[in-house]
């Protein structure tokens, strides 16, 4: 997995990457799907005079196919799944 996040008002981005998701590297069928919860520490000043949103993340998840046997993948290049741009919103800003 990769994401980027980006803080408003800062040109940098900070980069997360690496094998898995809280540390797991689920296994799924056909027609089963993982779901989790995670953090991503911000520091921000919030800009609320101008706008409720405080970072956009946006990135990508790597899975592999596995064969019939469950364990085998079958390829060895991964295939990837993109995770559109999405916004951190202050709780407090949506009142």
């Amino acid at each position: 997995r990769r994401f980027e996040i980006q803080t408003v008002g800062s040109e940098t981005k900070d980069v997360v990457q690496g094998p898995g998701v809280t540390g797991r590297q689920p296994i799924l069928k056909p027609g089963e799907s993982f779901e989790y919860t995670s953090t991503a520490p911000l520091s921000v000043k919030p800009l609320l005079e101008k706008t409720d949103v405080v970072a956009r993340m946006e990135g990508e998840y790597n899975f592999v196919l596995l064969g019939d046997d469950g364990s085998t993948p079958i390829s060895s290049t991964p295939l990837q799944a993109k995770m559109g741009q999405f916004h951190f919103i202050l709780p407090e800003a949506g009142k």
